[in-house]
């Protein structure tokens, strides 16, 4: 009685708006169908949500290892690309996951995947980056540009010989631009310095000694003064051997007018070839007959008396072996004292225009395992595969049905279809000649007073 009661006090308005509702359920449920509760078609793949930035403001920029100040010093500047991320928070196994992970950039508005890592690997398993969100700026810092100083060497005179380079290149393989420069007076006090010098020997004969001291010059890099000093032997290396063709010695013969000669207790004919006797004369010289060689001994004009005894001069020649020797020299070198001028100097750094203004970047990034990706790629596959046997089933089994419901009906488009090709085949039969299977009927119709008219009719019977 009180539901009566409830129903009848209610305006017809309410009731109809209520009926509406309830319509619209009924259509939605007819449309897609009874809800299902199956113990596993619904569960979600497992992902795992790790926010290492949860909330940026509230950070104020200290997150990942990145400097705070509106400016970067040049010992604190990062390299550009993805800050470390951290991975020890993600599960073993785990299919995908999400981190906000910051990287720096020059150019704000380019695609962070050409800065984030493409792959990490993490308890053994290689995760593959395969989609961003959108990146948002944390911070723009200006960049400073990095600096260093510069003091010549003490010189003499107006200083336009030692004047500074205007740009020179670091070690960092970087410009750098002379900012500074000024020129001041410097005392070069007296002074030590090692100093070395490399000389060449060449030719040097067997048994010859090069010499233990040498006297150099130098020039003081400092003052530009000339410098003597002795600096003793501290290495040789023989660079060169070879035989030189200028071995030369005279030869005086005493008591020309004799029948024998005399050389180191060995007598010798007069009309012997002096050159049969060469190893007697090295012998007598005290040369090694293994770096000396006499090939002739030839006479040098007339025989002429000196102090009542007939005399003849010869001239021995042959070959002798040698060497080229690098010997270097070196020790302590007193420097005088001199008061000269030096140039001091600030390079600074040259930064390119669109690098001057470093910017750090957010970004949400998805990594998936590699073999769940590779998954994903078979399972699309499968489930298009899938629809495709499923569309040509339903369509079989669609007509199938209709031809149990409504055969002649169902019928009539596949007699129609069925028809149109016999129309077809019959209609390319028709045009073929009756007399010349190959060739087509040029009349388009077999008819006696026109095939008694074709020309494949007169050669019908001729072979």
């Amino acid at each position: 009685m009180s539901r009566h009661r409830w129903l009848m006090g209610r305006s017809d308005t309410s009731l109809a708006y209520e009926a509406g509702c309830f319509a619209a359920v009924v259509a939605c449920v007819l449309m897609w169908g009874p809800v299902t509760t199956s113990a596993y078609g619904n569960v979600p793949e497992k992902e795992i949500l790790m926010e290492t930035l949860p909330d940026l403001s509230a950070l104020d920029g200290q997150i990942l290892g990145f400097p705070k100040e509106d400016t970067i010093p040049d010992d604190e500047r990062p390299e550009i690309g993805m800050a470390d991320m951290e991975t020890e928070d993600v599960e073993a196994g785990t299919e995908a996951f999400e981190k906000k992970v910051l990287y720096t950039t020059y150019d704000k508005d380019s695609d962070p995947f050409q800065s984030l890592k493409d792959s990490v690997v993490i308890h053994g398993d290689t995760y593959r980056l395969r989609s961003v969100g959108q990146a948002s700026l944390v911070r723009e810092t200006a960049v400073v540009p990095r600096q260093f100083s510069y003091e010549s060497q003490v010189f003499t005179g107006d200083g336009s010989e030692q004047e500074p380079e205007r740009t020179i290149v670091g070690e960092d393989g970087k410009t750098y631009l002379l900012t500074e420069k000024e020129l001041k007076e410097q005392e070069a006090k007296e002074r030590t310095e090692y100093k070395e010098v490399a000389v060449t020997y060449t030719a040097v004969e067997a048994g010859v000694q090069i010499p233990e001291v040498k006297e150099s010059e130098f020039e003081d890099m400092d003052t530009g003064q000339r410098v003597s000093a002795l600096l003793d032997l501290r290495t040789q290396e023989t660079t060169k051997e070879y035989w030189e063709e200028d071995f030369t010695f005279p030869v005086t013969v005493t008591g020309y007018d004799a029948d024998l000669f005399v050389l180191n207790g060995k007598q010798i004919p007069k009309d012997a070839d002096l050159a049969d006797y060469g190893e007697d004369f090295l012998e007598y010289l005290k040369l090694d007959g293994d770096a000396y060689e006499i090939h002739s001994i030839t006479w040098n004009g007339e025989p002429y008396t000196q102090n009542g005894m007939v005399m003849r001069n010869a001239t021995a020649s042959g070959r002798k072996w040698v060497k080229d020797i690098r010997a270097v020299y070196g020790g302590e070198v007193n420097l005088p004292a001199i008061v000269g001028k030096i140039w001091e100097c600030i390079y600074e750094e040259e930064i390119p225009e669109k690098e001057r203004i470093l910017y750090t970047m957010a970004v949400t990034a998805r990594y998936e395992r590699e073999d769940v990706s590779a998954k994903k790629v078979k399972s699309l596959l499968e489930r298009l595969w899938e629809g495709f046997v499923g569309t040509i089933t339903a369509v079989y089994e669609a007509i199938a049905a209709a031809f149990e419901e409504h055969p002649v009906i169902s019928s009539l488009p596949l007699v129609l279809t069925a028809a149109f090709l016999v129309f077809i085949l019959t209609k390319k039969i028709r045009n073929i000649c009756v007399y010349d299977e190959k060739a087509i009927c040029p009349y388009r119709k077999h008819r006696a007073e026109t095939c008694k008219g074709c020309v494949n009719y007169c050669k019908r019977n001729q072979v």
